[in-house]
């Protein structure tokens, strides 16, 4: 029997991975999760198509009748969009565990969760305003509100574990 060459026998080593793949997969994985949840939230309560989520959100730059009529061009800037906003959220995550390393040791569930939800209050209740996106908070329903919250804490929490694996694959 032939000894097998060391090239099959060790691993290979990795190299951790750059911040900004953390960014990038995170802002992907946690923005089109948020997204089908909402799709999910909005058919299971009016019948809204699926396609209208990523499109209101493509409204936020284009306006809501430029972004219904663009159809998929339109959904999948939306995404693209959203996906960009979350990593955003995801980059800051990262950038204050960097100096703070109680965000991602034992209290980084907690710090997370709350971190996602001022990340909401954050873009729903401040930025988009400002750009005149109106948010309609006073005509959405209470479950609405109640799920971008809960869903927000676990995009924080998604945050946290990012940047505790980040670090681990860095150490």
């Amino acid at each position: 029997m032939r000894a097998s060459s060391p090239a099959l026998t060790h691993a290979p080593a990795t190299r951790p991975l750059p911040a900004w793949a953390w960014v990038v997969f995170g802002g992907i994985a946690l923005g089109l999760a948020d997204l089908a949840f909402a799709a999910l939230f909005w058919f299971l309560h009016n019948g809204t198509p699926p396609i209208r989520i990523p499109q209101s959100i493509a409204g936020w730059i284009l306006g809501s009748a430029h972004a219904r009529a663009g159809g998929w061009a339109t959904a999948l800037a939306g995404a693209a969009l959203y996906c960009y906003v979350v990593g955003a959220m995801v980059a800051g995550y990262l950038r204050l565990s960097a100096h703070r390393p109680r965000l991602r040791g034992a209290d980084a569930w907690w710090a997370g969760g709350l971190y996602g939800l001022a990340m909401y209050g954050l873009l729903f209740r401040v930025v988009l305003p400002l750009f005149g996106t109106a948010s309609h908070a006073s005509t959405m329903p209470v479950q609405w509100t109640l799920a971008c919250l809960a869903a927000y804490w676990g995009i924080g929490m998604g945050c946290a574990w990012i940047a505790r694996a980040s670090m681990q694959r860095d150490e």
